[in-house]
Protein backbone atom coordinates (compact mmCIF):
# COMPACT_ATOMS: atom_id res chain seq x y z
CA UNK A 1 0.00 0.00 0.00
CA UNK A 2 2.82 2.74 1.02
CA UNK A 3 4.90 1.53 -1.63
CA UNK A 4 2.42 2.45 -4.86
CA UNK A 5 1.79 6.17 -2.57
CA UNK A 6 5.07 6.88 -2.17
CA UNK A 7 7.56 7.80 -5.42
CA UNK A 8 10.76 6.51 -3.47
CA UNK A 9 11.65 2.85 -2.45
CA UNK A 10 10.20 2.30 1.30
CA UNK A 11 12.94 -0.15 1.53
CA UNK A 12 15.75 2.16 0.50
CA UNK A 13 14.04 4.86 2.58
CA UNK A 14 13.85 2.77 5.62
CA UNK A 15 17.86 1.85 5.19
CA UNK A 16 18.61 5.30 4.95
CA UNK A 17 16.70 6.60 8.30
CA UNK A 18 18.18 3.57 10.39
CA UNK A 19 21.65 4.35 8.85
CA UNK A 20 21.13 7.81 9.46
CA UNK A 21 20.11 7.36 13.71
CA UNK A 22 22.60 5.05 13.89
CA UNK A 23 24.93 7.60 12.85
CA UNK A 24 23.97 9.70 16.03
CA UNK A 25 24.15 6.85 18.24
CA UNK A 26 27.70 6.67 17.14
CA UNK A 27 28.75 10.22 17.93
CA UNK A 28 26.88 10.36 21.00
CA UNK A 29 29.19 7.29 21.85
CA UNK A 30 26.55 4.37 22.35
CA UNK A 31 27.91 2.56 20.08
CA UNK A 32 31.76 1.33 19.22
CA UNK A 33 33.18 1.90 15.93
CA UNK A 34 33.39 -1.77 15.32
CA UNK A 35 28.84 -1.67 15.60
CA UNK A 36 28.67 0.86 13.34
CA UNK A 37 31.04 -0.20 10.92
CA UNK A 38 28.67 -3.14 11.06
CA UNK A 39 25.33 -1.25 10.43
CA UNK A 40 26.97 0.39 7.32
CA UNK A 41 27.67 -2.71 5.86
CA UNK A 42 24.13 -4.05 6.41
CA UNK A 43 22.36 -0.72 5.78
CA UNK A 44 23.69 0.88 2.92
CA UNK A 45 21.31 2.85 0.72
CA UNK A 46 21.12 3.46 -2.88
CA UNK A 47 19.55 6.84 -2.08
CA UNK A 48 21.73 10.27 -3.15
CA UNK A 49 21.53 12.87 -0.60
CA UNK A 50 23.79 15.54 -1.18
CA UNK A 51 25.06 17.79 1.66
CA UNK A 52 23.19 20.79 2.49
CA UNK A 53 25.53 23.12 0.83
CA UNK A 54 25.34 20.75 -2.44
CA UNK A 55 21.78 20.69 -1.93
CA UNK A 56 21.70 24.22 -2.00
CA UNK A 57 23.78 24.91 -5.38
CA UNK A 58 21.87 22.23 -7.10
CA UNK A 59 18.35 23.60 -6.00
CA UNK A 60 19.72 27.07 -7.38
CA UNK A 61 21.34 25.72 -10.54
CA UNK A 62 18.11 23.55 -11.30
CA UNK A 63 15.78 26.63 -11.28
CA UNK A 64 18.19 28.68 -13.48
CA UNK A 65 18.55 25.31 -15.86
CA UNK A 66 14.50 25.43 -15.96
CA UNK A 67 14.18 29.05 -16.15
CA UNK A 68 16.57 28.96 -19.73
CA UNK A 69 14.29 26.20 -21.32
CA UNK A 70 11.31 27.20 -20.18
CA UNK A 71 11.86 31.16 -20.82
CA UNK A 72 12.44 30.85 -24.52
CA UNK A 73 9.04 28.35 -24.61
CA UNK A 74 7.16 31.11 -23.23
CA UNK A 75 8.55 33.67 -25.68
CA UNK A 76 7.60 31.57 -28.27
CA UNK A 77 4.10 31.13 -27.38
CA UNK A 78 4.00 34.99 -26.56
CA UNK A 79 0.79 35.95 -28.46
CA UNK A 80 -1.52 33.40 -27.15
CA UNK A 81 -3.98 34.51 -24.57
CA UNK A 82 -3.29 33.70 -21.05
CA UNK A 83 -6.21 30.83 -21.32
CA UNK A 84 -3.38 29.53 -23.51
CA UNK A 85 -0.72 30.00 -20.94
CA UNK A 86 -2.77 28.33 -18.37
CA UNK A 87 -2.74 25.32 -20.55
CA UNK A 88 1.00 25.50 -21.24
CA UNK A 89 1.62 25.89 -17.62
CA UNK A 90 -0.75 22.93 -16.60
CA UNK A 91 1.03 20.48 -19.21
CA UNK A 92 4.69 21.82 -18.44
CA UNK A 93 3.82 21.49 -14.31
CA UNK A 94 2.92 17.83 -15.16
CA UNK A 95 5.63 16.80 -17.44
CA UNK A 96 8.37 18.27 -15.28
CA UNK A 97 6.22 16.18 -11.84
CA UNK A 98 7.08 13.04 -14.53
CA UNK A 99 10.58 13.56 -15.06
CA UNK A 100 11.65 14.66 -11.52
CA UNK A 101 10.09 10.78 -10.37
CA UNK A 102 10.95 9.01 -13.47
CA UNK A 103 14.62 9.51 -13.79
CA UNK A 104 15.61 11.28 -10.63
CA UNK A 105 13.59 9.29 -8.25
CA UNK A 106 12.69 6.28 -9.45
CA UNK A 107 16.13 5.73 -11.93
CA UNK A 108 19.03 7.28 -10.40
CA UNK A 109 17.14 7.29 -6.84
CA UNK A 110 17.45 10.81 -5.83
CA UNK A 111 16.77 11.58 -2.53
CA UNK A 112 16.27 15.17 -1.16
CA UNK A 113 19.06 16.11 -3.29
CA UNK A 114 17.94 19.63 -4.51
CA UNK A 115 17.06 19.14 -8.04
CA UNK A 116 14.19 17.16 -6.90
CA UNK A 117 13.01 19.94 -4.72
CA UNK A 118 12.96 22.25 -7.59
CA UNK A 119 11.52 19.75 -10.16
CA UNK A 120 8.77 19.40 -7.42
CA UNK A 121 8.16 23.27 -6.29
CA UNK A 122 8.61 23.85 -10.13
CA UNK A 123 5.53 21.50 -10.54
CA UNK A 124 3.54 22.99 -8.37
CA UNK A 125 3.82 26.65 -9.24
CA UNK A 126 3.21 25.94 -12.89
CA UNK A 127 0.14 23.97 -11.86
CA UNK A 128 -1.49 25.92 -9.46
CA UNK A 129 -1.20 28.84 -12.04
CA UNK A 130 -2.47 26.49 -15.02
CA UNK A 131 -5.47 25.88 -12.84
CA UNK A 132 -6.17 29.18 -10.91
CA UNK A 133 -4.91 31.98 -13.62
CA UNK A 134 -3.67 35.26 -12.48
CA UNK A 135 -6.52 36.68 -10.95
CA UNK A 136 -8.39 34.05 -9.49
CA UNK A 137 -11.84 34.64 -8.18
CA UNK A 138 -12.13 33.69 -4.73
CA UNK A 139 -9.27 33.47 -2.19
CA UNK A 140 -10.73 30.39 -0.25
CA UNK A 141 -10.08 28.25 -3.93
CA UNK A 142 -6.95 29.39 -3.87
CA UNK A 143 -6.37 27.97 -0.49
CA UNK A 144 -7.90 24.93 -1.44
CA UNK A 145 -5.92 24.02 -4.48
CA UNK A 146 -2.93 24.90 -2.47
CA UNK A 147 -3.80 22.65 0.28
CA UNK A 148 -4.56 19.71 -2.43
CA UNK A 149 -0.44 19.89 -4.35
CA UNK A 150 1.33 20.77 -1.38
CA UNK A 151 -0.54 18.06 0.61
CA UNK A 152 0.13 15.46 -2.70
CA UNK A 153 3.96 16.56 -2.65
CA UNK A 154 4.00 16.32 0.97
CA UNK A 155 2.75 12.04 0.97
CA UNK A 156 4.28 11.31 -2.52
CA UNK A 157 7.76 12.88 -2.16
CA UNK A 158 7.81 13.20 1.63
CA UNK A 159 8.35 17.19 1.10
CA UNK A 160 8.42 18.75 4.42
CA UNK A 161 8.18 22.53 3.32
CA UNK A 162 5.27 21.07 1.53
CA UNK A 163 3.65 19.14 4.35
CA UNK A 164 3.82 22.65 6.65
CA UNK A 165 2.70 24.46 3.83
CA UNK A 166 -0.60 22.38 3.53
CA UNK A 167 -1.13 22.80 7.12
CA UNK A 168 -0.97 26.58 6.77
CA UNK A 169 -3.18 26.03 3.95
CA UNK A 170 -5.90 24.25 5.87
CA UNK A 171 -5.31 27.21 8.53
CA UNK A 172 -6.22 29.26 5.81
CA UNK A 173 -9.48 27.47 4.62
CA UNK A 174 -10.76 27.17 7.79
CA UNK A 175 -10.54 30.66 8.34
CA UNK A 176 -11.95 31.92 5.22
CA UNK A 177 -15.60 29.47 5.90
CA UNK A 178 -16.11 31.38 9.59
CA UNK A 179 -15.59 34.37 7.86
CA UNK A 180 -17.88 33.62 4.86
CA UNK A 181 -20.52 31.99 7.44
CA UNK A 182 -20.38 34.86 9.94
CA UNK A 183 -22.48 35.41 12.66
CA UNK A 184 -22.24 33.36 15.65
CA UNK A 185 -19.33 30.87 14.86
CA UNK A 186 -17.67 34.19 13.49
CA UNK A 187 -17.56 34.88 17.25
CA UNK A 188 -16.95 31.29 18.23
CA UNK A 189 -13.82 31.18 15.88
CA UNK A 190 -11.09 30.89 18.84
CA UNK A 191 -13.06 27.64 19.95
CA UNK A 192 -13.20 26.52 16.42
CA UNK A 193 -9.72 26.43 15.87
CA UNK A 194 -8.52 25.11 19.14
CA UNK A 195 -10.87 21.87 18.51
CA UNK A 196 -9.07 21.31 14.86
CA UNK A 197 -5.55 21.70 16.23
CA UNK A 198 -6.23 19.68 19.60
CA UNK A 199 -7.86 17.21 17.12
CA UNK A 200 -5.37 16.87 14.70
CA UNK A 201 -2.61 16.39 17.16
CA UNK A 202 -4.95 14.04 18.83
CA UNK A 203 -5.53 12.06 15.25
CA UNK A 204 -1.88 12.43 14.02
CA UNK A 205 -0.85 10.73 17.28
CA UNK A 206 -3.43 7.88 16.61
CA UNK A 207 -2.14 7.41 13.09
CA UNK A 208 1.35 7.24 13.62
CA UNK A 209 0.62 4.27 16.13
CA UNK A 210 -0.77 2.55 12.89
CA UNK A 211 1.30 2.91 10.79
CA UNK A 212 4.09 2.35 12.83
CA UNK A 213 6.37 3.48 9.89
CA UNK A 214 9.51 4.99 10.44
CA UNK A 215 9.75 6.98 7.29
CA UNK A 216 7.12 9.22 8.54
CA UNK A 217 8.46 10.08 11.55
CA UNK A 218 9.88 13.57 10.78
CA UNK A 219 6.13 13.99 8.78
CA UNK A 220 4.60 13.40 12.20
CA UNK A 221 7.07 15.98 14.57
CA UNK A 222 6.58 18.53 12.62
CA UNK A 223 2.23 17.57 12.69
CA UNK A 224 2.60 17.58 16.19
CA UNK A 225 4.36 20.43 16.73
CA UNK A 226 2.40 23.12 14.83
CA UNK A 227 -0.60 21.15 16.11
CA UNK A 228 0.56 21.82 19.74
CA UNK A 229 1.70 25.68 19.40
CA UNK A 230 -1.72 26.58 16.84
CA UNK A 231 -3.61 25.16 19.35
CA UNK A 232 -2.00 27.71 21.90
CA UNK A 233 -2.45 30.71 19.82
CA UNK A 234 -5.81 30.04 19.03
CA UNK A 235 -6.48 30.71 22.51
CA UNK A 236 -4.06 33.17 23.38
CA UNK A 237 -5.80 36.16 24.92
CA UNK A 238 -3.37 38.46 23.28
CA UNK A 239 -4.28 36.81 19.70
CA UNK A 240 -8.01 36.84 20.74
CA UNK A 241 -8.84 39.91 21.59
CA UNK A 242 -6.07 41.52 18.68
CA UNK A 243 -8.12 39.80 16.14
CA UNK A 244 -11.44 40.63 17.60
CA UNK A 245 -10.74 43.89 17.31
CA UNK A 246 -9.43 44.08 14.01
CA UNK A 247 -11.32 41.37 12.00
CA UNK A 248 -14.74 41.99 13.78
CA UNK A 249 -14.49 45.19 14.41
CA UNK A 250 -15.43 45.14 18.39
CA UNK A 251 -15.19 48.15 20.05
CA UNK A 252 -14.21 48.17 24.07
CA UNK A 253 -15.62 50.90 26.00
CA UNK A 254 -13.72 51.36 29.67
CA UNK A 255 -14.03 48.63 31.75
CA UNK A 256 -15.15 46.18 29.14
CA UNK A 257 -13.93 43.11 27.94
CA UNK A 258 -14.02 40.94 24.88
CA UNK A 259 -16.81 37.81 25.03
CA UNK A 260 -15.62 34.81 27.41
CA UNK A 261 -12.44 36.85 28.57
CA UNK A 262 -12.33 35.13 31.74
CA UNK A 263 -11.73 31.45 29.36
CA UNK A 264 -8.97 32.78 27.38
CA UNK A 265 -7.10 34.49 30.38
CA UNK A 266 -7.33 30.96 31.92
CA UNK A 267 -6.59 29.36 29.04
CA UNK A 268 -3.38 31.29 28.48
CA UNK A 269 -2.19 30.81 31.55
CA UNK A 270 -2.86 27.38 32.41
CA UNK A 271 -1.83 25.80 28.95
CA UNK A 272 1.79 25.97 29.53
CA UNK A 273 1.16 23.96 32.81
CA UNK A 274 -0.39 21.46 31.59
CA UNK A 275 2.16 21.20 28.77
CA UNK A 276 4.67 21.07 30.92
CA UNK A 277 2.94 18.72 33.40
CA UNK A 278 2.86 16.25 30.55
CA UNK A 279 5.73 16.54 29.10
CA UNK A 280 7.52 15.72 32.61
CA UNK A 281 4.78 12.43 33.15
CA UNK A 282 4.74 11.47 29.91
CA UNK A 283 9.18 12.41 29.64
CA UNK A 284 7.97 14.01 26.05
CA UNK A 285 10.38 16.59 25.42
CA UNK A 286 8.24 17.79 22.55
CA UNK A 287 5.86 19.12 25.69
CA UNK A 288 8.29 20.37 27.99
CA UNK A 289 9.79 22.23 24.88
CA UNK A 290 5.93 23.61 23.91
CA UNK A 291 5.95 24.24 27.96
CA UNK A 292 8.75 26.87 28.07
CA UNK A 293 7.89 28.68 24.58
CA UNK A 294 4.20 29.04 25.40
CA UNK A 295 5.00 30.24 29.29
CA UNK A 296 7.22 32.84 27.88
CA UNK A 297 4.50 34.15 25.62
CA UNK A 298 1.63 34.22 28.32
CA UNK A 299 4.13 36.17 30.51
CA UNK A 300 4.30 38.61 27.54
CA UNK A 301 0.64 38.41 27.13
CA UNK A 302 -0.12 39.34 30.35
CA UNK A 303 2.51 42.17 31.20
CA UNK A 304 0.96 43.64 27.48
CA UNK A 305 -2.06 44.27 29.60
CA UNK A 306 -1.39 44.39 32.75
CA UNK A 307 2.45 46.56 33.21
CA UNK A 308 3.54 46.92 36.63
CA UNK A 309 5.00 50.48 37.59
CA UNK A 310 8.86 49.45 37.19
CA UNK A 311 8.58 47.39 33.82
CA UNK A 312 12.73 46.69 33.56
CA UNK A 313 12.98 45.83 37.69
CA UNK A 314 10.02 43.29 36.87
CA UNK A 315 11.49 41.90 33.52
CA UNK A 316 15.59 41.65 35.81
CA UNK A 317 13.87 40.07 38.76
CA UNK A 318 12.39 37.49 36.47
CA UNK A 319 15.17 36.85 34.31
CA UNK A 320 17.52 36.43 37.44
CA UNK A 321 14.77 33.35 38.95
CA UNK A 322 14.63 31.81 35.49
CA UNK A 323 19.11 31.79 36.11
CA UNK A 324 18.57 30.73 39.47
CA UNK A 325 15.83 27.98 38.57
CA UNK A 326 17.99 27.14 35.73
CA UNK A 327 21.34 26.49 37.90
CA UNK A 328 19.34 24.39 41.17
CA UNK A 329 17.97 22.32 38.23
CA UNK A 330 20.94 21.63 36.74
CA UNK A 331 22.57 20.52 39.56
CA UNK A 332 19.79 18.80 40.74
CA UNK A 333 19.52 16.74 37.66
CA UNK A 334 23.46 15.68 37.96
CA UNK A 335 22.66 12.32 38.89
CA UNK A 336 19.55 10.65 36.39
CA UNK A 337 16.31 11.09 38.79
CA UNK A 338 12.82 9.62 37.50
CA UNK A 339 14.21 9.51 33.97
CA UNK A 340 15.94 12.80 33.55
CA UNK A 341 19.35 13.84 33.67
CA UNK A 342 21.01 17.20 32.27
CA UNK A 343 23.48 15.49 30.08
CA UNK A 344 22.93 14.87 26.69
CA UNK A 345 22.74 11.38 25.91
CA UNK A 346 21.76 11.05 22.28
CA UNK A 347 22.74 13.74 20.10
CA UNK A 348 20.03 13.36 17.78
CA UNK A 349 17.59 15.63 15.88
CA UNK A 350 14.23 13.72 16.97
CA UNK A 351 14.86 11.96 19.84
CA UNK A 352 13.44 8.51 18.67
CA UNK A 353 13.07 5.79 20.60
CA UNK A 354 11.70 3.62 17.93
CA UNK A 355 14.51 3.67 15.87
CA UNK A 356 17.17 3.15 18.38
CA UNK A 357 14.99 -0.37 19.03
CA UNK A 358 15.10 -0.85 15.79
CA UNK A 359 19.18 -0.79 15.22
CA UNK A 360 19.29 -2.71 18.70
CA UNK A 361 17.27 -5.86 18.08
CA UNK A 362 17.55 -6.09 14.36
CA UNK A 363 20.99 -4.93 13.08
CA UNK A 364 23.04 -5.33 16.61
CA UNK A 365 22.29 -9.33 17.01
CA UNK A 366 25.18 -10.87 20.31
CA UNK A 367 27.17 -7.41 19.90
CA UNK A 368 26.75 -5.17 23.46
CA UNK A 369 25.97 -1.67 23.77
CA UNK A 370 28.95 0.83 24.88
CA UNK A 371 27.42 2.29 27.82
CA UNK A 372 28.17 2.72 31.04
CA UNK A 373 27.00 0.38 33.67
CA UNK A 374 25.61 2.58 35.95
CA UNK A 375 22.19 3.38 36.41
CA UNK A 376 22.15 4.05 32.75
CA UNK A 377 18.89 5.95 31.33
CA UNK A 378 17.69 3.37 29.02
CA UNK A 379 17.74 1.02 31.25
CA UNK A 380 14.80 -1.23 31.47
CA UNK A 381 11.32 -0.39 29.45
CA UNK A 382 10.29 -2.09 25.77
CA UNK A 383 10.35 -0.21 22.37
CA UNK A 384 8.32 -1.11 19.28
CA UNK A 385 7.55 -0.04 16.00
CA UNK A 386 8.48 -0.42 12.47
CA UNK A 387 8.90 -3.94 13.23
CA UNK A 388 11.22 -3.88 15.83
CA UNK A 389 10.86 -5.97 19.02
CA UNK A 390 12.79 -6.73 22.27
CA UNK A 391 14.06 -5.05 24.83
CA UNK A 392 16.43 -2.25 25.60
Amino acid sequence: MINSIIAYNVAELEKKKILSEAEYLYKSKLLSGEQWHNIRKEYASRLYTPSIFMRVLLFIFSIIGMMTIIGPLGALFSNIRESGYRILSLILGILIFFITEKLLIKDRYHFNSGITEAGIYSSLSMIAFGILGSDPPYLIICAIVGFLLTSFAAIRYLNLLALISSIGFSGWILFQMIIAIGGIVEALMPFIFMATFGTMYWYSKKLQEKLQNIIFEDHFVIVKTIALLLFYVAGNYFVVSELSISLMGLQLSAGYDIPFAFVFYLFTAMVPIAYFYWGIKKKSILFIRFGLLTMAMSVVTFNYYYTLEFPMLTVTICGAALILIALVLFNYLKQIRNGFTREILLDDKWSSSDLTAIIASQTLGGNTMNVPDDDFIFKGGSFGGAGAGGNW
